[in-house]
């Protein structure tokens, strides 16, 4: 019972310090280093998972979770990662909806727009590391990157085809 009381804790930490799903790199920090719940396959994977997903991409919190701990590190990582943020954000839509046309809202939102840049840099570069471990990995991630950037091709065929193209290579 205390191992899941302070698993709660640390995704409602995780869940608190978050922009928009995009704390991969804090996430291996905690999940993978300090407390050793999951490996860093697990965290890839997981990440991996949430992109196919219809959702929240880091609807692989719920995957890291059970992987830990079973349907009750699920229930427990999921209620601490969504549950707090779930009601600051109620809060916070009606004050910003309230207080929209004041400088300092507009002023606010720009200045969160290179910390959203930086942390999801941040979240590729942990999953890089860990993903890529060949010269034929970085290929496909190159790839499937100029894809991504170049195209309109959807993002789930391109991990599919990743995935495909990486097991036929043996990665």
């Amino acid at each position: 019972m205390t191992e899941l009381w302070a698993m709660f804790l640390a995704y409602v930490r995780l869940g608190l310090i978050s922009f928009g799903g995009t704390n991969v790199a804090e996430m291996e920090r905690v999940l993978v280093g300090e407390q050793g719940w999951i490996d860093a396959g697990t965290l890839a994977n997981g990440f991996a998972l949430g992109q196919l997903m219809p959702g929240p991409n880091m609807l692989a919190v719920t995957h890291y979770g059970y992987a830990a701990a079973g349907l009750a590190g699920a229930l427990v990582a999921t209620l601490g990662f969504y549950g707090p943020t779930a009601l600051i954000g109620a809060v916070a839509a009606l004050a910003w909806e309230r207080h929209r046309a004041n400088p300092w809202v507009v002023a606010f939102r720009q200045a969160l727009l290179p910390f959203g840049g930086g942390v999801v840099l941040a979240g590729a570069l942990v999953l890089g590391q860990t993903s890529v471990t060949s010269w034929m990995g970085a290929g496909v991630a190159v790839a499937a990157f100029l894809l991504l950037w170049r195209t309109r091709v959807n993002s789930a065929v391109v991990v599919l085809g990743a995935a495909v193209v990486g097991a036929l290579l043996g990665l």
